[in-house]
């Protein structure tokens, strides 16, 4: 007879109970399963060492213009975003739609979910007086000790980023306390500890100023990101899903 294999509860992944509401920042506590995480990490560690390691090229052809494909490298620097960094970002960056567009449907699947737990207590993000919103970049960032991005920051402070309303967050690992690195939320008074399979969604704007806290300790932090963004018109993601059938219509009430 195989003896049976009992696992105490701290190595089990509790379930998902929930969005837990902070001042519109909704926390999703275990919605990923901890094994795609992980998975997710392998993934930007493959890519990165693929460039880094091996310095192999990682360009991949997305479109052609005028007979010329047009290329996009998957693995960037955060600190390159900023013409004098003087310690405003430093991490590594993937992004994830552009390397493995399977696993970025995975991720922007299960965030759209999120999505829609928190539109049913938000509704002002779909109602027929608003532009449909959508989510399509999946960006994964790695965290060195000493990195993080300091600034205080809202996600569409510059008009490049105008049509970003809702930003979304995986924590792909947990990070201990005592290590930092968690996002803290300036006029909440809220610090966030990263907790692996957690997704937070909030507002894009200046009421939920943010930024990353610096991080020690021999552990590196990895996150997912991306953006709901306003989109023009009436040929989106969601509509043609409606149309299709394969997605139920929203419905809400704005008199209760």
């Amino acid at each position: 007879m195989v003896p049976k294999v009992v696992l105490s509860d701290d190595f089990k992944q509790p379930e998902f109970t929930g969005m837990v509401d902070h001042g519109a920042i909704g926390v999703f506590d275990n919605f990923f399963k901890w094994d795609f995480c992980d998975s997710v990490i392998d993934s930007f560690e493959f890519w990165h060492h693929k460039k880094y390691i091996l310095g192999e090229d990682c360009e991949t052809k997305v479109t052609e213009f005028e007979g010329r494909e047009v290329k996009l490298n998957t693995v960037s620097e955060g600190k390159k975003q900023f013409s004098n960094n003087a310690s405003h970002r430093n991490d590594q960056q993937l992004y994830l739609e552009i390397a493995d567009s399977s696993m970025a449907m995975e991720i922007n699947r299960g965030v759209g979910a999120c999505f829609e737990i928190y539109a049913q207590k938000y509704t002002g993000i779909i109602t027929d007086s608003c532009d449909p919103v959508s989510s399509w970049t999946c960006k994964i960032q790695k965290t060195n000790s000493g990195g993080g991005y300091h600034i205080w920051h809202s996600e569409n402070g510059s008009f490049l980023y105008r049509d970003r309303v809702l930003t979304w967050m995986v924590y792909l690992n947990d990070i201990p306390y005592e290590s930092g690195g968690g996002t803290d939320f300036f006029h909440q008074e809220l610090s966030l500890q990263p907790k692996k399979g957690t997704v937070v969604l909030w507002p894009a704007t200046y009421t939920h100023m943010h930024r990353g806290a610096f991080l020690t300790g021999d552990i590196s932090k990895y996150i997912a990101t991306g953006w709901f963004s306003r989109e023009p018109g009436q040929v989106t993601e969601r509509i043609i899903s409606e149309k299709a059938g394969n997605i139920a219509p929203r419905q809400f009430n704005l008199n209760k």
